[in-house]
């Protein structure tokens, strides 16, 4: 009999009666649209997040640069002396 209505779902794509109330599919429908949408959220806020940390990685880059110009800078200067 269990082979039976899994067959019947299989074929109608609607779920039969007696496995479930349409509350739980409906309910089951629901959360799976929410899961899709906090996943498409989450997508956005990643990529968001990926730009300002690369913009932070150059800024960061950027500094470390000058700060190693300037002792570079500074330690030639006392060499020459």
């Amino acid at each position: 009999m269990p082979e039976e209505a899994l067959r019947e779902t299989a074929a109608t794509s609607e779920p039969p009666n007696r496995l479930a109330s349409p509350e739980f599919f409906f309910l089951l429908q629901r959360i799976d649209r929410l899961d899709e949408k906090l996943s498409r959220e989450i997508k956005e806020v990643e990529v968001r997040l990926d730009a300002k940390l690369d913009t932070l990685r150059f800024w960061t880059i950027g500094a470390v640069i000058t700060l190693i110009a300037g002792f570079a800078g500074v330690i030639i200067a006392l060499l020459q002396r």
